[in-house]
């Protein structure tokens, strides 16, 4: 079967990028420039990854609890009450969601450059309140305030890092997966610095990461400011001249060669727009999308019910209840294994390949989540505290190395062309109010003023894994080194997610090429 007719205008215009990129080598479109802009909205995700990972700490300090909750600074045992978890980590969520919804506004007015930079004012208005909070409340406002600025800002950033054209494919990979590194670098620093200011007395234990945090956007802020604004955006807006200003000061080839890719910018804006014209939002929902679209956003939302919310947003705080020496102290141990996993999921990934990868890494957190679960009802005994910190570390590596990094890949493979736009939108948004929903529950199930079940809750989350097992062995496919074509004629013949890695698919979809016969399949 041929890939669907509104599809094979994609194929073409790829066959024609590969045909127009061929006598010439990918490395003679790289220079110094485009590696720093590359860099620096890769560095977008640094405000959400330092965000996530410092409040953790930063609300199991005793000064703060203190501060915003009340009760005596010098008590070890402190902690923040399931309600209180709940203010200041779920509720600021929102303001997340309210951002990705503005932002495909904000770019298709903007561009790439300008939203950005409109985020980081944003961020830095919310983290000057958070320093500077009269009480709870105020606190609470400028999370939300910074959660809407990073929903703008992780939700526009990897458009200008995937532009077809801009960025050459022979980095395209490593420049979006930087996205993700760079988040996890933040958080591991994030941690580290709350660790450093733990021994401070009052205010500043806490007010100083909140101050670094105010710095991250203004540097973030100056730099994206002197950068130039994506030649592709600029194509689609007819503004041919400053695009080709643009992609002078990105290649570092001739002029002759820039011409060639305006020549293909125009071809691709023109083939873009002829599929999106009759195309709307809900068009993911239709009957030959629904599977896509609801397999594709999945992923993004079920990693958070695994358990690693345990060992990741809530890691000092859970460490602290669990009562093991220096909660802070492994809290940066928990972030450097989630950094290493993501580190190691690139080559597993595209080595071993999507289903192999999932169900290797979901098994070995299914067995994580029983044991550290079984453990939870000896506490009283210390090596089996220890033994429950232990897996949790193991547990962030194995799910940054799998769960987590699929979730990234699987969205953009997996949706048809004219609607992948709109299904990361989906993604997205469920994956915001998915975090909504479980930031909200885990304090009331694990906190000891709500249902006190502590580190048993990990067999709440084993028994979500194992529906994710089989809900991934009947619907998650097998898309490595697939063409966009190739998937949507495996779809398009329902083809079971389980067969598609031995699937014969046709030649014209395979190389993207028109060819009169189609290979035959089983």
């Amino acid at each position: 079967m041929s890939a669907d007719k509104d599809e094979l205008g994609q194929t073409e215009v790829e066959h024609i990028d590969r045909s127009d990129r061929s006598d010439h080598n990918d490395q003679g479109a790289i220079n110094w420039l485009l590696i720093v802009a590359c860099a620096v909205f890769g560095a977008a995700s640094f405000m959400f990854g330092y965000d996530d990972k410092v409040i953790s700490p930063i609300i199991a300090l005793p000064a703060f609890v203190a501060r915003f909750q009340g009760g005596d600074p010098e008590a070890s045992s402190l902690v923040l009450t399931a309600r209180n978890q709940n203010l200041v980590i779920s509720i600021p969520i929102v303001g997340d969601v309210i951002g990705s919804l503005f932002a495909p506004f904000l770019t298709f007015h903007m561009g790439r450059k300008w939203p950005l930079v409109v985020a980081y004012v944003i961020s830095l208005g919310g983290s000057l309140l958070q320093v500077f909070a009269p009480n709870l409340g105020g606190f609470v406002a400028g999370r939300a305030v910074n959660g809407i600025a990073i929903g703008i800002a992780i939700s526009i950033a990897p458009l200008y890092l995937s532009e077809y054209q801009v960025v050459p494919a022979s980095i395209r990979g490593r420049c979006v997966s930087s996205i993700n590194i760079l988040n996890l670098v933040a958080g591991v620093i994030g941690t580290v610095v709350v660790w450093g200011t733990k021994k401070l007395n009052g205010h500043l234990s806490y007010q100083i990461p909140l101050a670094i945090q105010c710095v991250i956007p203004v540097i973030l802020f100056i730099m994206t400011i002197l950068l130039p604004e994506s030649p592709e955006w600029l194509v689609s807006k007819g503004n041919m001249e400053q695009a080709r200003h643009n992609l002078r000061k990105l290649r570092g080839y001739s002029d002759e060669h820039i011409d060639e890719e305006l020549r293909l910018m125009e071809l691709c804006e023109k083939n873009n727009r002829e599929m999106r014209a009759d195309v709307k939002f809900w068009h993911i929902f239709r009957r030959d999308h629904l599977q896509r679209t609801l397999v594709a956003g999945s992923f993004y939302s079920l990693n958070q019910i695994s358990g690693v919310i345990l060992s990741t947003t809530y890691t000092t705080i859970f460490l602290t209840e669990l009562g093991v020496a220096d909660p802070f102290s492994l809290t940066i141990i928990a972030s450097c294994c989630t950094l290493a996993g993501t580190l190691a999921a690139p080559l597993v990934i595209d080595r071993a390949g999507r289903r192999p990868t999932a169900f290797f890494g979901m098994s070995i957190l299914f067995v994580i989540d029983v044991i550290a679960g079984g453990l939870a009802f000896d506490t009283g005994n210390k090596h089996s505290t220890i033994a429950i910190a232990a897996l949790s570390f193991i547990f962030n590596f194995f799910w940054a190395s799998s769960f987590y990094s699929l979730s990234n890949v699987m969205p953009s493979e997996m949706a048809t062309t004219k609607l992948r736009h709109y299904v990361m939108s989906y993604t997205i948004a469920c994956q915001g109010m998915t975090a909504v929903i479980t930031t909200l529950a885990v304090p009331q199930i694990t906190s000891a003023d709500a249902a006190g079940l502590g580190a048993k809750t990990y067999l709440i989350f084993a028994g979500c894994m194992a529906a994710i097992l089989v809900f991934t062995y009947f619907f998650m496919p097998e898309t490595r080194g697939r063409t966009f074509a190739e998937i949507d004629e495996m779809y398009a013949a329902n083809v079971p997610a389980w067969k598609w890695r031995s699937y014969h698919t046709s030649v014209e979809a395979r190389t993207g090429v028109s060819t009169v016969g189609s290979v035959e399949k089983p």
